[in-house]
């Protein structure tokens, strides 16, 4: 996968009661959330003063930040979450929405030998914030770093599987990658996740997958900590970055907001620039606030959000099962209420959103709309056809055993929670036991989701050229991941592999022939739909909530370079080297 997890946090009030009626409740929830009940003081370290030195950003309910810059380890901690892109650079990047891919690391690139040798030259003159020259030996290391330590395997270089066949410097600016195979996705899906890390620092680490990194040194654009507390950092900018008058502004700052009405608070006082947050009825609830230089960006070009289970664990390996829940889900109330509107439903592929062009087949389109349309009848119908019985209005599974669901999320995440309840009242009214699991925050729920332990909803990762990586991740051999460990790495959320699945994708990845690729797509499609490994419900938003008063040139609809989540990697470099300083009216 190139696009590692990272948490989107929500805002919106916090603590909305489970109990209430369903719909009431979401409407109630997101029509007050626009008022804050109560106002939380902002950090200290946040200026109050006329304009931001810094660009300043906020989540949502973090806990207290600990120093740790590990870029392999600390990515879903709020110290973590601009590591890559911040600190350290990519190589190449495909961004979000299929745009062309962008020469980063590596100017210019070029295959050979059958499409199987990957030459890269790479941008001469680059230093390390410490003032050493970065050249091929650390790239070379970087890439390879997997037989150091697995945890620094992006790539897959220690799997079995592994279609790399050699990884070799080529005078000091060029590097030589050599497969196996022919890999049409190599760019997309795989250099796109590679971060280029110091050899004569990362060499001498004892053990990578412990060591916090309290002191990074990196080529990014803000490779500098000059301050550090539980409640705020700022990285600032680095004197020796290597593209000539960038980054435009001097620093990013970095706020802890102590809980979802303070987040919002932070940013309709204009205390803080910009959020990747779900914001409820954003137009009145910040938007209005200040309308010349408040804005809000949701871009619906992005994968969807899904209910996963783990396959391995009865009935949830059941096919049958998991077809009657996406009938049992009303999306379009998920989608209008829970996510306001801002989250259109899918089918149940899941790729109107990014990659419709690639779902052609019209008995395909017919089947995946079908199965996702709401029809609580022909769940039951299903259900009792596979050998589920009732019981005073229970679903009794096969083996007797009554059946319960519960679907946990982060009590923050207002959306999430009021989607949740709208889901979990479609499921009790085909009788299964089903309440929203209030988890308190990101450490106490994530373990457990990406690792598949209960049913959760999450978002899909894969290439951005197309959807290879998210069939690869839910149906590959290669990418799957035993029940109970963490399925980070892949995204095999849901424990599931598809032996069919994987030979298609085999095929996909060693042809560069657009109409054969095509074609094993709309196979998968079919298998997809065969057996449905995730329940696919609305599309993602990429959330952006910015304001232009100190800052301009952010992503927008009329200015779309790149994902505008600015913890997406390697995405996040692009706006982190455009953001223009100088307040200005106009998104």
């Amino acid at each position: 996968m190139s696009r590692h997890v990272r948490s989107a946090r929500r805002l919106g009030l916090a603590g909305a009661s489970v109990g209430a009626v369903l719909v009431a409740l979401a409407v109630v929830a997101i029509a007050t959330a626009a008022i804050p009940r109560e106002r939380a003081a902002a950090p200290a370290a946040v200026s109050t003063a006329a304009a931001h030195t810094c660009l300043v950003m906020t989540g949502s309910g973090d806990p207290a930040f600990t120093r740790n810059f590990n870029p392999y380890t600390a990515t879903g901690a709020p110290s973590g979450a601009f590591v890559k892109g911040a600190i350290y650079e990519p190589l190449v990047i495909s961004p979000e929405g299929g745009k062309p891919a962008v020469a980063w690391l590596a100017r210019t690139w070029k295959w050979s030998n059958g499409n199987k040798t990957l030459t890269l030259n790479l941008a001469k003159g680059v230093h390390w914030s410490d003032g050493k020259l970065l050249t091929s030996t650390d790239v070379v290391y970087s890439i390879t770093a997997g037989k150091q330590n697995k945890v620094m395997d992006i790539i897959g270089l220690t799997r079995p599987d592994t279609n790399i066949a050699s990884v070799k410097r080529k005078g000091t600016y060029a590097v030589v990658i050599n497969l196996k195979t022919p890999d049409s996705q190599f760019l997309s899906s795989i250099l796109n996740g590679v971060i280029i890390v110091p050899r004569h620092i990362w060499s001498h680490v004892a053990d990578p997958s412990t060591f916090t990194n309290p002191d990074p040194v990196g080529s990014g654009p803000f490779a500098h900590i000059t301050r550090f507390t539980t409640q705020d950092y700022v990285f600032s900018k680095n004197k020796h970055y290597w593209q000539a008058g960038k980054p435009l502004i001097p620093c990013l700052e970095y706020v802890q907001a102590s809980s979802n009405d303070s987040a919002l608070a932070l940013i309709q006082s204009g205390q803080v620039d910009w959020t990747h947050n779900f914001v409820p009825n954003v137009e009145k609830a910040y938007v209005a606030k200040d309308p010349a230089h408040y804005h809000a960006f949701y871009a619906t070009t992005a994968y969807p959000i899904s209910l996963t289970l783990d396959t391995t664990q009865y009935p949830y390996s059941l096919v049958a099962f998991r077809k009657a829940l996406s009938l049992a889900i009303d999306r379009k109330t998920v989608s209008k209420l829970g996510e306001y509107g801002y989250a259109p439903p899918v089918d149940a592929i899941g790729l109107g959103g990014l990659f419709p062009q690639w779902v052609t087949d019209a008995k395909v389109q017919a089947q995946a709309k079908a199965m996702a349309t709401y029809n609580a009848t022909a769940a039951k119908k299903l259900l009792t056809d596979s050998g589920f019985t009732y019981s005073g209005g229970k679903l009794i599974d096969p083996h007797g055993n009554a059946v319960k669901l519960d679907i946990h999320v982060i009590s923050g995440w207002s959306d999430w929670v009021a989607s949740n309840q709208i889901i979990t009242k479609n499921l009790r009214d085909i009788g299964i036991d089903s309440n929203v699991a209030l988890e308190p925050d990101w450490n106490s729920w994530w373990p457990n989701a990406s690792a598949g332990k209960f049913p959760t909803l999450l978002w899909q990762g894969g290439s951005q050229g197309s959807p290879y990586g998210f069939f690869s991740a839910n149906m590959s051999n290669n990418s799957y991941v035993p029940p109970g460990q963490d399925a980070s790495a892949t995204g095999d959320w849901e424990h599931f592999k598809s032996d069919a699945a994987t030979a298609l994708l085999a095929q996909w990845k060693v042809t560069l022939n657009p109409t054969k690729q095509h074609a094993i797509a709309t196979q998968l499609e079919k298998l997809w739909l065969q057996d449905l490994p995730i329940v696919p419900l609305f599309i993602g938003p990429r959330w952006s909530t910015y304001s232009t008063k100190y800052f301009h040139c952010f992503a927008s609809p009329k200015n779309f370079f790149g994902d505008p989540i600015f913890t997406t990697f390697p995405d996040n470099i692009l706006s982190f080297t455009k953001i223009c300083p100088g307040g200005k009216a106009g998104a």
